[in-house]
């Protein structure tokens, strides 16, 4: 019952939010400089470090890159060259991701957003993907999930590691582009 009372405040915000935001035009393009926004499960480790070492790939390409990670828990054990957001930064009932960190991400122009959390669909990752500023959306495709909020989603298996869905994305941007 509670799950389903969170469900309905998360969504009600999430289109709320995303009434209020406007429309989006993609400004991707291959063969320029981009602004990529990353977000990344943060719990797992390995994960972590394939995350930076993407991003500077991309970094050495000349794009600009900014990463996001969402932790369960608390992040006084992990040190990370990027911002984090917590379950303490949750708001209690809906679940929806607050505080300055969150909303400077949201309000990022980004060319390209990618969400990273391949394993787990995390909540505060999906509503930030929903409301961002970015123009082309790309995360994983999950099931069970009814609306996405990706404008290009990536099933590699259950089994894929995170370096395998980096390499399918990167293979499937160079054929669309």
């Amino acid at each position: 019952m509670l799950e389903r009372i969170r469900t309905y405040f998360f969504e009600r915000e999430k289109k709320k939010r995303l009434d209020e935001s406007g429309k989006r035009s993609p400004q991707f393009k291959k063969d320029r400089k981009n602004h990529f926004g990353i977000l990344v499960d943060a719990g797992n480790p390995g994960d972590r470090n394939e995350v930076i070492a993407f991003a500077e790939t991309l970094r050495k390409d000349g794009h600009r890159v900014k990463i996001l990670g969402f932790l369960e828990g608390k992040a006084e054990t992990v040190s990370v060259p990027f911002d984090l957001i917590t379950t303490a930064e949750l708001a209690k009932v809906s679940m929806v991701p607050r505080g300055p960190v969150v909303e400077d991400f949201i309000g990022q122009p980004f060319d390209v957003l990618i969400n990273m959390s391949i394993h787990h669909n995390h909540k505060a990752l999906e509503f930030i993907s929903t409301l961002s500023r970015a123009t082309f959306r790309i995360g994983p495709w999950y099931q069970h999930v009814r609306y996405n909020p990706y404008d290009l989603c990536l099933d590699t298996g259950s089994s894929a590691t995170l370096k395998e869905w980096i390499r399918e994305l990167m293979h499937t941007l160079q054929k669309i582009y």
